[in-house]
């Protein structure tokens, strides 16, 4: 990822948590790098934690497993990582770094998938305070290279339904993740299906992401020309474009 450096405002928290945007106590931090990638040979990660306020923030972190099943993230908890410290208190306009460090061997094929949380212990308010107290939540990925070289491989796909849409999937092959950015699908004469999607999907090896589209403002447009789908987009490996014949009426 290229960008380093991520800016967390306590309104956006608060609708989020689908709160309404009334005043809001919280902190104000930032965090860099984005991600944290190790290898045999890199065993050791770590990150700046900067707050951005007057007044101390206190942040809790925790490395959980990450993992994807139909569809699905899936965290759980794990020794595989330690984080240190796991509870620290960053002065104001001061900064603090958190160090991530691998206790397990790497995989020998696949790469290994966690995500780091950082977790913000709220402030105690004032007696006169009467807005909510928010505690802003970032997950993180850690990814764990494996002993053979890692490359992600996205294979796409496509079933047509008698309602109008489109399910459109992209199975990750390779052994390491990949991340879908943005995508368009077009039909053999160019008509797009549904809207350009600003996805930002990781999928993780082994596993698939699904998206439907809307296909019925196309209705008049000859079934001929959904035989075949054009499907380009931008991908963090870079841009891509595959030809797919979906399946379905």
């Amino acid at each position: 990822m290229n960008v380093q450096h991520f800016v967390l405002g306590l309104l956006v928290s608060a609708t989020a948590l689908g709160l309404s945007p009334t005043p809001a106590l919280a902190g104000t931090f930032s965090i860099s790098p984005l991600r944290v990638e190790l290898s045999s040979r890199t065993t050791t990660g770590a990150l700046t934690l900067r707050n951005q306020e007057d007044t101390p923030v206190v942040v809790q972190a925790e490395v959980l497993l990450w993992e994807q099943a139909g569809g699905e993230e899936k965290l759980s908890q794990t020794r595989d990582l330690l984080v240190s410290p796991a509870v620290v208190t960053i002065p104001g306009n001061g900064s603090q770094l958190v160090r991530v460090a691998l206790r397990r061997p790497v995989d020998a094929k696949r790469e290994l998938s966690y995500r780091l949380i950082l977790t913000e212990v709220p402030q105690t308010a004032s007696p006169d305070f009467t807005g909510l107290n928010v505690a802003l939540r970032l997950s993180l990925p850690i990814f764990i290279a494996p002993v053979a070289t890692a490359e992600p491989g996205l294979e796409w796909s496509a079933v047509r339904s008698s309602d109008g849409t489109v399910a459109l999937t992209a199975r990750n092959t390779g052994n390491a993740h990949a991340r879908v950015l943005s995508f368009d699908a077009l039909s053999a004469a160019g008509s797009r299906l549904g809207s350009p999607q600003n996805v930002s999907a990781y999928i993780l090896p082994g596993q698939a992401r699904t998206w439907t589209l809307d296909n019925k403002q196309n209705e008049a447009t000859s079934s001929n020309d959904w035989h075949r789908l054009r499907v380009k987009g931008t991908t963090e490996a870079g841009d891509f474009e595959v030809e797919i014949r979906p399946e379905g009426p």
